[in-house]
């Protein structure tokens, strides 16, 4: 018999044979017994292989790590409630593969790393999957800026007790995005402080930035962080807090001040979109990604009508509808393409003309309010779809400020309860309203927050993103009231939609102190960004014109704070806020205000989109390194 037949049924029962000798001889050749010892059955491990996994566990949890400038590795185990141990039968992974190589359990961290951060690590094994939670912290080597000596750490050789430096910007309990930079860290020096460290530590990552007196003047010091240092910060703290100290010394061991901590949380994701702004310097509309370092003009001096200032934008940036002219002597009013302004969906014409405007979520709708009318209008030809009925509206029959949910199901806006021929002047009045919308369908309007007549009204009303909550203006206000660049103003948040998706009559308003930070500071034109982060945080952006730090005050500029959905939602009186940022792209001496956000900026080229972003997809997108 051939050998290969003879050895068939040895193969098929998984019997393998070592040695290359019988495969050249015949079987009258074979070796004896020892050589027949040769030949290893390893049916029994294949039939362990097909054996259930059940339940995988890794071990240990909770795992933390420090790096330090040395390379760390750490062990984890695979075990199987069915099998025990499989920590070298398993597949293992880590949830951002810069942080290390991982194999057989092992997961090595170079010295190299540049970020710290919270990581999973998986174990897999046929279709069972288990994880763990690792958090590695990064203490950052020190950065000794230029302005400072080169033995700037010899300075920091004494005790404590020396003059203590006040930290004025950023401010404490802020929210802010990792990927929104330029941050420009302000105090006051203690008296002959000539060298300072500013600290950031937090459970993924700590550095030290030393700087000298050159970035001070009169005592008033500022010192702007590398944006890729700063970025390292934030991108190692997503979803944690670090705190912020600045000490000072006045020479090599003397005492040491050091200022009272600034709490910064740092947002779950980097924030998206972008924002369409008005400016009155170009008398039009600029546009910014968020991260960008600076705006683009889109629509100068009103496109040769003089202004372009009231406007929406859909939510992809492709259609945006503008007034042209100013107020009560409007030019007319369009809709112009996202990506190039002088292209008009239909011509200018007086008799289509509105203050404000909002799309519905697929951009093919807006309504516009105009002298109190509301509207729907389709975005192609203007040509009016749906009319509000003052009936409808209730009261005067009177609108203004509309706002679409992003579900599409409701409108909210402000009802004026005393006759007004001016948008912007509510005349002491205006209650924030909802109503709903059902394919054209309008109902009657439910009021979520009453004026009360001769000492508050409110307006600019904005939904969140899932579509439950309003934040609104509150004005303090008797008799003739205008809203562009009110001044009696604080910001605040109601729910609008309970969970059954009923309209809230007359909800109980949330204060928002921390967002509003200084009440009575032309704080205006709040907006939601379009993105929820963990279900739980959301950002928005209005204007102000209080000081940020040692900077403004005299202009509004826009101003961004983050929301904790989560502790609105529980209802418990806490202020869901937090302390502002100023948003650092803006020209600080020019007035801003409106800041339309949408989830994408589009563009053409790449000269339509700020330095650090390039065009793809008709998209201005992030360029990589």
């Amino acid at each position: 018999m051939p050998v290969f037949f003879a050895l068939a049924p040895l193969l098929r029962r998984g019997l393998v044979v070592v040695g290359l000798g019988l495969l050249s001889q015949g079987i009258g050749c074979m070796p004896g017994r020892e050589s027949v010892d040769d030949i290893v059955d390893d049916s029994d491990g294949r039939e362990s292989e097909e054996k259930p996994v059940g339940t995988l566990t890794v071990t240990p949890g909770n795992t933390t790590v420090t790096i330090n400038g040395l390379a760390q590795t750490v062990a984890f185990r695979a075990l199987s409630s069915k099998l025990g141990d499989v920590t070298s039968q398993a597949s293992w992974t880590i949830s951002d593969s810069s942080v290390g190589l991982i194999s057989k359990g092992r997961l090595t961290i170079p010295p190299t790393l540049t970020k710290g951060g919270s990581y999973k690590v998986y174990a897999s094994l046929r279709g069972s999957t288990g994880s763990v939670p690792i958090l590695i912290k990064l203490v950052a080597p020190d950065e000794v800026d230029s302005s400072a000596p080169v033995d700037a750490k010899d300075y920091f050789s004494g005790g404590d007790g020396g003059a203590a430096p006040t930290l004025v910007y950023p401010f404490d309990q802020t929210m802010m995005a990792a990927n929104v930079l330029q941050l420009a860290i302000q105090w006051r020096a203690g008296s002959g402080q000539s060298v300072f460290r500013v600290t950031v530590a937090g459970s993924t990552y700590e550095r030290s930035f030393y700087v000298g007196s050159s970035v001070c003047s009169s005592g008033q010091c500022t010192y702007r962080i590398d944006d890729k240092l700063w970025s390292a910060v934030g991108h190692s703290s997503q979803d944690q807090e670090v705190t912020m100290t600045v000490a000072g010394s006045t020479g090599r061991g003397t005492p040491i001040g050091t200022s009272s901590p600034v709490v910064i949380r740092f947002a779950p994701d980097d924030i998206k979109g972008g924002l369409y702004y008005f400016s009155p310097t170009i008398r039009g509309i600029k546009r910014v990604p968020l991260g960008a370092s600076k705006p683009v003009d889109f629509i100068t001096n009103g496109d040769e009508t003089g202004c372009a200032g009231c406007h929406a934008v859909s939510r992809d940036g492709k259609k945006v509808a503008v007034e042209f002219g100013s107020g009560q002597t409007s030019t007319g009013s369009t809709v112009v393409d996202g990506i190039m302004p002088k292209m008009r969906a239909f011509p200018l014409n007086r008799s289509i003309a509105w203050n404000f405007a909002w799309f519905n979520s697929t951009g093919d709708k807006f309504i516009a309010n105009w002298s109190g009318s509301l509207k729907v209008r389709d975005s192609s030809t203007g040509a009016v779809l749906e009319t509000v009925q003052p009936s409808q509206i209730g009261g005067l029959g009177l609108g203004a400020m509309p706002e679409w949910s992003p579900d599409n199901k409701w409108i909210a806006f402000v009802r004026y309860t005393r006759n007004s021929s001016y948008d912007f002047e509510l005349v002491d009045s205006g209650d924030i309203v909802v109503m709903p919308y059902n394919g054209g369908s309008f109902g009657p309007a439910t009021t979520v927050v009453s004026a009360q007549i001769g000492s508050e009204v409110h307006f600019w009303p904005s939904w969140s993103p899932d579509s439950k909550w309003l934040v609104f203006n509150s004005q303090t206000c008797s008799g003739s009231c205008q809203q562009y660049n009110a001044t009696q103003t604080r910001l605040r948040l109601v729910k609008a939609i309970d969970d059954a998706g009923q309209p809230v009559a007359s909800g109980a308003p949330i204060e928002l102190l921390a967002g509003t930070h200084q009440p009575n500071s032309s704080n205006n034109w709040p907006k939601f960004a379009p993105f929820l982060q963990n279900n739980r945080y959301a950002f928005i952006v209005y204007s102000a014109r209080y000081r940020y730090g040692f900077s403004g005050g005299s202009q509004p500029q826009l101003m961004m704070f983050g929301l904790d959905l989560d502790k609105a939602r529980a209802g418990a009186g806490q202020d869901p806020s937090f302390h502002p940022i100023w948003l650092p792209f803006q020209e600080p001496n020019t007035g801003n205000h409106s800041a339309i956000w949408t989830t994408d900026v589009v563009c053409a080229s790449d000269g339509e989109c700020p330095g650090e972003f390039r065009c793809v997809a008709n998209m201005c997108v992030p360029r990589i390194g």
